[in-house]
């Protein structure tokens, strides 16, 4: 956690990323999100390394548990992609702090029955202007492996620069050894 020391201040607890509210993960999320997680496994297991097996309670509850004291930490900040007025859960994002100083990583996933609506760009959106809105980030970045076209095509949307294409070696059935790495830098 050291390297993250330089974040002093977290964003807002809660995002508008229209059509959907990112909402900061809480304990009290779990057995919704194990819900998710698991009708979504197929879906996610080609990219997700933590998908290769069904979500339970426990790991669901460590993953929420860590998630809270990385936010007080300010080494990540989870958010749960959810509906608008009723708060259902459409999928997971959050921020990274593990790409040296000035820099937070973006990552996201959508529920398998909420694909194709936009969820995953606007939220990607939304953090990205979360990220550049604290003190010290002078750069966001999205991670993708290059045989993943839907998670590509979110940071070409949003305007990010494809910076460099670095060999990876796999560790999802859909991966290649190529990943795709995409930099939004803060304008002044």
């Amino acid at each position: 956690m050291a390297e993250a020391a330089w974040l002093t201040d977290a964003p807002r607890d809660e995002l508008l990323a229209a059509p959907a509210v990112l909402v900061r993960t809480r304990l009290a999320d779990t057995d919704a999100l194990v819900e998710a997680v698991n009708a979504s496994l197929e879906h996610l297991r080609p990219w997700m390394p933590w998908a290769q097996v069904a979500a339970t309670t426990e790991s669901i509850g460590s993953f929420l548990a860590a998630a809270d004291a990385s936010w007080e930490a300010r080494t990540e900040f989870q958010y749960l992609i959810t509906e608008a007025e009723t708060r259902a859960i459409l999928g997971c994002c959050g921020l990274h702090a593990r790409r040296g100083v000035g820099a937070l990583e973006i990552g996201y996933w959508v529920h398998v029955g909420q694909v194709g609506r936009g969820l995953a760009s606007a939220a990607a959106g939304a953090l990205t202007q979360a990220a550049l809105g604290l003190p010290g980030v002078s750069r966001v970045e999205i991670h993708c492996d290059a045989a993943n076209t839907a998670s590509a095509g979110v940071p070409r949307r949003l305007g990010y620069r494809l910076d460099r294409i670095e060999d990876h070696s796999p560790s999802t059935p859909g991966e290649t050894d190529a990943f795709m790495i995409w930099i939004h830098q803060r304008t002044v």
